[in-house]
């Protein structure tokens, strides 16, 4: 290397100490204008946020966990510190986004990051760790996608494919038409809306629709940026009307800001019936002010492509006959003292392919992995088996995690709680309960190592957004990691899902929080609750407002 010159004021001190910590080669001016470096900075915070853990710990555990002691209270100091500082999370991250990627389910990306999870857990010493296959009913696979203002004027438009969603077989030039959708079932036309004019879905002109690419309003309370019951269940209703009525695609219109794409398949799997679009926002009100003028006709060339495990086969989609017909978990234990109990930590490690599914969730399995991993080198002896399951298939339907109750369906009398974490990795606050009132008082007690970390808030009210579903249709305790309001909404499902937006502070902290509370669950002398009977469950969803959202992906036997 070179040498160079400094400055009178870049004389370099032999180091300084910031929370114990020493850092050498600094300048002075570096310490005077308060330059030390970013990262020695997000360092040293978390080892001083360790520290301060220690001290704000609660004198004595309370009641109802007799696994108590100096000993217990150190090791949750210890797991504390080693999510803090390791910063193993945010290197397993790095690897999963950088060098595999998006991981559709079904894809051979999917089946890279099991491998490459098996394989960490493996190197961490988990001899048991091991798949669990499921089948897949389709897989799919994202093609081009085309879209133009064919007349009165020709223009780009800009959009992109919903997930499990068919191609147009080739280029097509249709009239665009619109309709509002509502929560009753009912469309509305523009004209007819200002009218305040409805008409009922099944007694629709089908002249109207039939041959037309729709562009549709979702008339619901909740934003499409979101996984909000009412909207998928809308969203799913609508797409099987308007295949009925001879439609040739849906349109959506993005919520996204500068011009971003949304994707989902939920509600849709294993095959939506007709293509369904994501359309810009400002795309979107481009071709409203055309329609305000008069007719518009738009072109659409799709190039999806599917393979049927082993319903309707369809020749045209042969190109991905190759894909895998299965699926696969990723699953270890912690083994507890008591044979038959177990405390499962889970995330979905499936992502959509636009982007790195860093945040969705590959942000959530980064947690459960490193969580999995100090826990394992504490060498922990909890009460329950703690379990790490990596489910794929969440973003179709909660195929992984709905697999696992299948297979391990005798084992859920013992399954004290699910604890999921598909959030995002931002500030962790608490934990949501979904409803499930009667957890709230044996979860604040026994959680309260979470305090000091600003994690300890409960609440019960809270929407079914991943593989927490499963767990309460089950009628198992179901527990989702709760974090800080944020931009997540904006990059949820979009092309910016990616590494550089991560916060390496939020994701150790939230490492902390599942890995202390999975413990501290696991170490209790019984369960926070009992598992509802199929009945309780039936209540509890039409309590919370989920019932029509569990019926998309459960099918469930009707409760007297």
């Amino acid at each position: 290397m070179r040498p160079h010159r400094t400055k009178p004021d870049e004389t370099r001190f032999a180091g300084i100490t910031l929370a114990g910590i020493r850092f050498t080669g600094i300048t002075r001016a570096e310490i005077t204008h308060k330059r030390i470096p970013p990262k020695a900075i997000a360092t040293a915070a978390l080892i001083l946020l360790a520290q301060l853990y220690a001290v704000a710990q609660p004198p004595a555990k309370t009641p109802g966990n007799t696994n108590t002691g100096t000993n217990n209270d150190d090791i949750a100091e210890r797991i504390v510190g080693a999510a803090l500082t390791r910063g193993g999370a945010i290197s397993f991250l790095e690897t999963l986004t950088d060098t595999i990627g998006g991981r559709v389910t079904g894809s051979p990306e999917s089946h890279a990051t099991s491998e490459l999870i098996l394989k960490e857990l493996r190197a961490a010493g988990f001899d048991n760790a091991h798949f669990e296959e499921f089948p897949l009913e389709s897989a799919w696979q994202r093609g081009p996608a085309s879209g133009w203002v064919a007349s009165p004027i020709k223009r780009p438009l800009y959009i992109g494919s919903y997930g499990w969603a068919p191609g147009t077989n080739g280029r097509v030039e249709v009239p665009l038409v619109t309709v509002v959708a509502t929560p009753d079932g009912m469309f509305s036309a523009d004209a007819a809306k200002k009218a305040g004019k409805k008409e009922d879905a099944a007694k629709l002109d089908p002249a109207k629709l039939r041959g037309a690419a729709v562009l549709v309003t979702l008339e619901s309370t909740a934003s499409a940026n979101t996984f909000a019951a009412n909207y998928v269940v809308l969203r799913s209703r609508t797409a099987r009307q308007l295949a009925a009525a001879g439609a040739v695609a849906m349109l959506i219109p993005s919520e996204k800001p500068d011009r971003m794409l949304y994707t989902s398949a939920a509600g849709l799997y294993p095959r939506a019936p007709l293509p369904i679009l994501s359309v810009a926002k400002e795309d979107t009100l481009f071709l409203l002010r055309l329609l305000a003028k008069g007719e518009v006709k738009i072109g659409l060339d799709i190039q999806n492509s599917f393979i049927d495990h082993p319903a309707n086969d369809h020749p045209a989609d042969r190109r991905i006959a190759d894909r895998p017909s299965t699926e696969r978990n990723v699953i270890a234990d912690i083994p507890g003292s008591s044979p038959n109990a177990v405390v499962l930590l889970g995330a979905h490690f499936d992502s959509w392919d636009p982007a790195q599914g860093a945040d969705d969730n590959g942000s959530g399995v980064a947690m459960v992995l490193e969580a999995a991993r100090i826990l394992k080198s504490l060498n922990v002896k909890p009460k329950a088996t703690i379990r790490f399951a990596f489910f794929s298939g969440e973003e179709q339907a909660c195929l992984g995690s709905r697999a696992y109750a299948d297979a391990h369906k005798t084992e859920l009398d013992h399954l004290w709680a699910a604890l999921i974490t598909d959030n995002g990795a931002l500030m962790p606050t608490g934990f949501s309960l979904h409803g499930r009132d009667d957890l709230r008082a044996p979860l604040q007690r026994e959680l309260t190592a979470l305090q000091p970390l600003g994690a300890a808030t409960i609440v019960t009210e809270g929407d079914l957004y991943s593989d927490d579903e499963t767990f309460v249709v089950e009628g198992v305790p179901a527990l989702s990691l709760e974090v800080a309001a944020s931009d997540y909404d904006n990059r949820h499902h979009t092309i910016i899902d990616t590494f550089d937006k991560i916060d390496p502070r939020s994701l150790s902290l939230d490492t902390a929080v599942l890995a202390l509370a999975s413990y501290e669950i696991a170490a209790s002398d019984h369960p926070p609750g009992r598992r509802f009977s199929p009945r309780e469950v039936d209540t509890l969803l039409k309590k919370t407002g989920q019932a029509d959202y569990v019926d998309l992906d459960f099918k469930r036997s009707p409760q007297p």
